[in-house]
């Protein structure tokens, strides 16, 4: 008894510290926001109040505005309210990329290629408009319509009325056989369903008789621990600890338990730069286990763990509350002593300091702790994931093909052929027919070089036949997408992805 009204006595006090910071902070924002020569937005003044408190912490730990946080909510719950569309902004103009299947879209003549002029009495055509602020118009409350004005490519002015319904957010967003014997599986990030979505496109394919699995997490930004967990559960046999987490007043271990879906077979990682959080601790727990090999790039860096926390206005704050560590005891959170501005330039002093395009050999020196793994394999804290291959990026191309890039024609130029001669591409009954026999016919590339010219744009690449054929192989992907959605498109991509290419000259050793 007497423990437990100390406790409530501390308790107590805490909280009259904690209401009387609180009713400072507000009697502070409204005297400036009285007595200032200015006028001021006390809003504006609490957000940035909330920000400088949290300016001092880890990179990691952030406020979420009310107007925010549906959106970031929405993609770990994994659905919305809309219509199913995929767009772009270019030039002032909202171009429609890609048609949701089953979505309510699909049923109306909204097609790929369509620009969008109005969402419902708001002329958006011309004006600098940013996707938050299109999305904000295009979502909206279950059965209700949003009217969109278009112009198709054949310069046809449309109207169209569309009931938005749920819209799942896919974390799984491609899964297919590349070869007899492998299979891939896309993980654009770990939310609530993506165990569940993962199981589903395992299943398919060891039906299929895969015996070797690439996992792809390159720009996986993240996501929950536990779908983590239980899909490194399916890959690694025995019980181990997994993931163990650590914070100020907590502790949890995730561990192997069940008799894993794909024990035995082949495993490789596809990561790089991007690759943060959820998807780190995927490739350290294969890599710690020795359970496959890591194939990219050295990955992001981040070791925290957070937790949200919703507040009185609806808005939230993220905060870190433990870091997480691998079965071999190491961290791999980056360093943020230098400030959250030279964190953020992490990812670009790597490629200016030339690491993603050479593995850079003494990245190790300034760390002092390493760690082994299950077969006594060096690894080490506190700098990401290193592959046990490197890939660099191809940077030559890339720099000859900005303007390709930069301008999306990829999907703009695929979008308008395909809407001008949908017949030609009947012939396709599959994915795999579509891949392995489609090929450009000189129409195409005349109509390509015809875009080009209309648009004035710089035609660099048209004189080197590598990039040439990266811009043909990018524009066959964008057909195949409007032909079979993501799979159409990610099976065409992975016939030109150096990854890929030495994920099975791994496995083929091995067989």
């Amino acid at each position: 008894m007497f423990i437990g009204y100390k406790l409530s006595d501390s308790i107590n006090k805490q909280r009259r510290r904690s209401t009387q910071s609180e009713r400072n902070l507000n009697d502070l924002i409204q005297l400036i926001t009285d007595k200032y020569v200015d006028s001021l937005d006390a809003n504006h003044l609490y957000k940035d109040g909330v920000n400088g408190i949290l300016s001092n912490l880890d990179p990691h730990t952030v406020y979420i505005p009310q107007e925010e946080l549906a959106r970031v909510n929405e993609e770990l719950e994994g659905s919305f309210y809309g219509i199913g569309v995929e767009f772009f902004i270019l030039k002032d103009t909202l171009h429609i990329s890609s048609i949701m299947q089953g979505g309510p879209s699909e049923k109306t003549r909204l097609r790929p290629g369509d620009k969008v002029i109005k969402i419902d009495n708001q002329l958006i055509a011309g004006k600098k408009i940013e996707d938050d602020s299109i999305i904000s118009l295009i979502r909206g409350p279950l059965n209700t319509d949003v009217k969109l004005t278009i112009i198709h490519p054949d310069k046809q002015i449309d109207s169209l009325n569309i009931n938005r319904s749920v819209i799942p957010i896919k974390s799984v967003t491609s899964s297919f056989k590349i070869n007899k014997e492998t299979g891939y599986i896309l993980i654009r990030m770990f939310s609530e369903n993506t165990y569940e979505e993962f199981k589903t496109a395992l299943t398919n394919l060891k039906n299929e008789g895969i015996k070797n699995l690439i996992i792809d997490v390159r720009d996986n930004p993240g996501g929950y621990m536990d779908a983590v967990a239980n899909i490194a559960d399916e890959l690694i046999g025995g019980e181990h600890t997994l993931i163990s987490t650590k914070g100020k007043n907590r502790q949890e271990e995730l561990s192997s338990h069940i008799n894993g879906m794909f024990e035995t077979g082949q495993v490789a990682i596809l990561i790089n730069e991007n690759s943060a959080s959820a998807s780190e601790i995927l490739a350290g727990v294969i890599q710690d286990m020795d359970r496959g090999t890591l194939i990219g790039r050295r990955t992001y860096g981040k070791g925290l763990v957070q937790e949200q926390f919703e507040l009185p206005d609806h808005s939230a704050i993220r905060i870190t509350v433990a870091r997480y560590y691998l079965p071999s005891g190491r961290c791999i959170q980056k360093s943020y002593e230098n400030g959250k501005e030279e964190y953020k330039k992490d990812i670009y002093n790597r490629y200016t300091h030339g690491e993603l395009i050479h593995q850079d050999s003494n990245q190790h020196k300034s760390i002092k702790k390493l760690f082994y793994t299950a077969d006594k394999q060096i690894v080490y804290s506190n700098e990401g994931i290193t592959p046990d291959v490197f890939v660099a990026i191809d940077t030559t191309i890339n720099a000859k093909l900005r303007s390709f890039y930069e301008n999306r024609i990829a999907s703009d130029f695929a979008s308008i052929y395909f809407y001008k001669h949908n017949k030609e591409f009947s012939q396709y009954a599959s994915v795999e027919n579509f891949v392995s026999t489609f090929s450009f016919s000189p129409e195409m590339n005349k109509e390509l070089d015809l875009y080009y010219k209309n648009y004035g744009l710089n035609t660099i690449g048209f004189n080197d036949s590598k990039s040439f054929a990266k811009m043909q192989h990018s524009i066959k992907a964008e057909f195949g997408k409007l032909l079979f959605h993501n799979n159409g498109y990610y099976a065409t991509l992975v016939q030109d992805d150096a990854m890929i290419e030495i994920a099975l000259k791994q496995f083929a050793k091995t067989n």
